[in-house]
């Protein structure tokens, strides 16, 4: 029993090994489309509404080890208490390669896009898309597609 399980263990790990050597070629272009930001009174903290573009095709990140990928979106910015924040605004699962296309010109932020204090008003924004491939077997991992982010500047008034 044990002799069979450590060979199927040895097999399952030169497998997911393959899907290492695998490169993808995403085509990914993000947009924002409109932003109102607005202050939380009493809370202490600011809040941006995002309505974004994307038009994805991940396909080719798809091999025969990739189960699913969850996609999401973060937004990053600066402040003077923190070099780098990062907030997920919006997230999507994908369970197979003839889904791997996103096309949409209305997605609004399906979480908020809050900072703790008061660091968005006038602050440059990066939208990024990532993925975590969640394989049949083997490690998961993750991709920060950075060759094609969206950086905009949030209003200095609240909406």
């Amino acid at each position: 029993f044990f002799y069979a399980l450590s060979v199927l263990g040895f097999l399952a790990l030169l497998c997911a090994g393959t899907t290492y050597f695998h490169t993808a070629d995403p085509q990914v272009q993000l947009a924002l489309d409109r932003a109102s930001l607005r202050k939380i009174m009493g809370a202490g903290h600011e809040q941006a509404t995002l309505r974004l573009s994307i038009d994805a095709d991940l396909s080719t990140v798809f091999n025969w080890n990739v189960k699913q990928l969850f996609v999401y979106i973060t937004a990053e910015y600066k402040t003077k208490q923190n070099r780098l924040n990062q907030v997920v605004v919006w997230d999507h699962i994908i369970t197979g390669k003839e889904n791997a296309q996103i096309r949409s010109s209305s997605i609004v932020n399906k979480y908020s896009l809050t900072d703790q204090g008061y660091g968005l008003r006038g602050n440059d924004i990066t939208l990024v898309l990532h993925w975590n491939i969640i394989p049949i077997t083997g490690l998961l991992t993750t991709t920060s597609f950075r060759q094609s982010v969206h950086t905009f500047t949030l209003d200095d008034t609240y909406s």
